[in-house]
């Protein structure tokens, strides 16, 4: 495109500029194009670390219009999936993870905080069950911070 041509637009209408950048970006979610997407693929993971525990993770995971099921996770591995954010900042994914032994945590897995630091912003958010309870795995820092205590039975 030519900068006459850019010109032309943004001084005729702005609004036709906002509508082109737009078009660009989606294009950009293209296979097609070399270039990176300006919206990423998120990957949400949550682990099962309950050593002691010989059963499996029940972990039900949904979002505003997708919802993953219920899976079965066993001691030592993970479920992990990927969603692109929507461009309004909105998305939220809500977890639930139970055992046969009646413990019961619910938490929101993914929110956009726009580095407010209530998480590290990354394209991988870990989440791990332990005996204690449910954990945010900071990469970063190399540590697991505490999230939340497990409720004993069902809700």
């Amino acid at each position: 495109m030519s900068s006459t041509m850019v010109t032309a637009i943004t001084t005729r209408s702005p609004l036709l500029l906002l509508v082109l950048i737009v078009a660009l970006a989606l294009a950009g979610t293209s296979s097609a194009w070399k270039f990176p997407s300006l919206w990423p693929y998120k990957h949400v993971h949550v682990i099962n670390e309950l050593t002691t525990y010989k059963g499996v993770l029940h972990v039900h995971c949904w979002s505003g219009k997708d919802d993953r099921g219920h899976i079965d996770v066993a001691v030592g591995t993970e479920f992990t999936w990927r969603f692109k954010p929507n461009i309004w900042g909105t998305t939220k994914w809500t977890c639930e993870l139970s055992t046969d032994d009646h413990r019961y945590a619910s938490f929101d897995a993914y929110w956009e905080d726009n580095h407010q630091g209530k998480r590290e912003y990354k394209h991988n958010i870990y989440w791990v069950a332990k005996e204690d309870g449910v954990y945010l795995r900071l990469i970063k820092q190399n540590v697991d911070q505490y999230w939340t205590k497990w409720s004993s039975g069902f809700i």
